[in-house]
Order: structure tokens, then C-alpha cells, then sequence
């Protein structure tokens, strides 16, 4: 199997609705084959993410979704990072110990603080299957690309339905944001547009194709680069099960806006590696 096929099998298996257990190379293959909607997305996501998703098991839950699913606000902050602890920040190196602490409380903190005032009546929940909490920072250990990053998720809801949320601060080469942004200009299946942020970071924003069915799930997927740092912010409007080969439809659009998404992921505190 070659590198570019594992790449986007893996992109298209991490959203297709699939269980987790017993992955092979064939069925990481034969869910690719079968994932239109994550063709269209395999353009946004990098191949280490949708990795570290897969080995994770909680892009797509197989049953046990949202119904009865407890939510409540935001919690707090669970306590101040403070600055940042040294150690080495290389895209092929873990991070250290402290500095994965230190990330992982970083990126609740803001998240815990942020998203109420992005959204005042949303109710926050627990993805099911999840390491962690409703937007508590958190890292998938061992080597790179799961050991030099930390994610939060969580399932939202307001008077419009449930959604969810995946924001992901990683250390990445710095030399990935032209070659990501020359990925996003060729991008021909989905749609994919470079901006410039304020700072001069680079922001690509992916959204469905034009012709995408009304029904179908919506993402607006967001990667800001800036120094060492890739920021990952991708919003939905499902909650991520998986009940008849893939994610229904929970509410009209996705839990943030495609500016929101963007203004979240381009906010300082979550600028974690220079």
C-alpha cells in the first residue's frame, strides 16, 4: 500500500462511520471506498491528525449517541497554566511531560472561557467515546503525530439542535503551511480557501462542495498556521453517530459559523508553539 493511500484512507475511515476495532489495511481501504462525504473533506485534514483520530476511535461513534446524553455549561477553569515550561517543540519529537500539561490546561482554559462567549446558550457534553470531557485538553501520548499535539471535543447544543466541536493546537514543521496552502489552492472535490490572518498567520478554511445535498452533514473545517503551530478547529452539524453507514444531520448548520471557526482559531491563547 502506498503512503498516499494509506493518507487518504485513513482521512476517509476516521468519518465514515466505521468501528475502530480490528483495523486492518483492507478495511482502512474498504471505508475509504465506501466515504463519499470524507473524499470530500480528505483535502482539510492532515494525515497524522486523521491518524491520531482513528487510533483515538472518536471522530465517529458507532451507536450510544446523544440521546440521554447529560450536558451542562462550561465548566471552569481548572487552574491557571502559567507560562510556558521548557523543552524541546519539534514536529518529530513528543512533547515532554510538562509541556503536554501545560498545553493540554492551556487549551481548556481558553476553550472553557471562549466558546460561552461565542455562544451564551449553548450546553456542553461529553463525546461519547471520548478521552476527556467536554472541552478538556487532552493528548494521545507516545510518539509524533500523537505525541506533540492535544485535542478537545465536545458535543454542543442549543435551540437549533447538536453539533459538535474538534479543536486540536499541534507542533508542526514550519515549512506545512506553504505546502498546505499549496494543498488547499489545488483542492479540486471540496472547497478550500487561504487567507491571511492579522498576524500573518496562514488560515485555510474547507467547507462542502457547492453541489453537496442538502442533507448531508456540514463541516467547516479550519487550520491556522502560525511558528510551529498548527491550529485545528472543525465544527459539524451532527452529533457524530453512526447509524446507517454515517452521521445524520442534528441541527441546520454547524455549532460555529464559518467566522467563528476562523476567529477561534486564530485566537493568541491558543498559539501554544512559536
Amino acid at each position: 500500500m502506498q503512503e498516499t493511500d494509506v493518507q487518504k484512507a485513513l482521512q476517509a475511515y476516521a468519518s465514515a462511520g466505521e468501528p475502530v476495532m480490528g483495523l486492518t489495511a483492507e478495511g482502512i481501504l474498504a471505508a475509504g471506498r465506501r466515504s463519499r462525504r470524507a473524499r470530500r473533506l480528505a483535502g482539510f485534514a492532515g494525515a497524522g491528525l486523521a491518524a491520531a483520530l482513528v487510533g483515538a476511535g472518536v471522530v465517529v461513534v458507532a451507536g450510544g449517541g446523544s440521546p440521554g446524553t447529560e450536558f451542562a455549561a462550561a465548566g471552569p477553569c481548572p487552574v491557571r497554566p502559567g507560562a510556558r515550561p521548557p523543552g524541546v517543540i519539534a514536529a518529530d519529537q513528543p512533547l515532554s511531560p510538562e509541556l503536554v500539561e501545560w498545553a493540554a490546561t492551556s487549551l481548556t482554559c481558553h476553550l472553557s472561557e471562549e466558546l460561552p462567549r461565542m455562544l451564551p446558550a449553548a450546553r456542553y457534553a461529553r463525546v461519547p467515546g471520548g478521552e476527556a470531557g467536554p472541552l478538556i485538553g487532552f493528548s494521545h501520548g507516545g510518539e509524533p503525530p500523537w505525541g506533540n499535539r492535544v485535542d478537545a471535543l465536545a458535543l454542543i447544543r442549543d435551540a437549533e439542535g447538536t453539533g459538535d466541536l474538534m479543536v486540536s493546537v499541534g507542533v508542526v514543521e514550519r515549512a506545512e503551511a506553504a505546502r498546505a496552502e499549496e494543498s488547499c489552492r489545488e483542492e479540486k472535490i471540496a472547497k478550500c480557501t487561504v487567507q491571511e490572518g492579522p498576524n500573518g498567520e496562514t488560515v485555510l478554511l474547507g467547507t462542502e462542495a457547492d453541489n453537496t445535498p442538502a442533507d448531508s452533514p456540514l463541516n467547516f473545517v479550519v487550520r491556522v498556521y502560525r511558528g510551529q503551530s498548527e491550529i485545528y478547529v472543525q465544527a459539524s452539524n451532527t452529533d457524530r453517530r453512526a447509524e446507517g453507514g454515517g452521521p445524520e444531520v442534528t441541527r441546520p448548520e454547524p455549532v460555529l459559523s464559518a467566522e467563528q471557526a476562523v476567529q477561534l482559531a486564530l485566537t493568541r491563547e491558543l498559539y501554544l508553539f512559536p
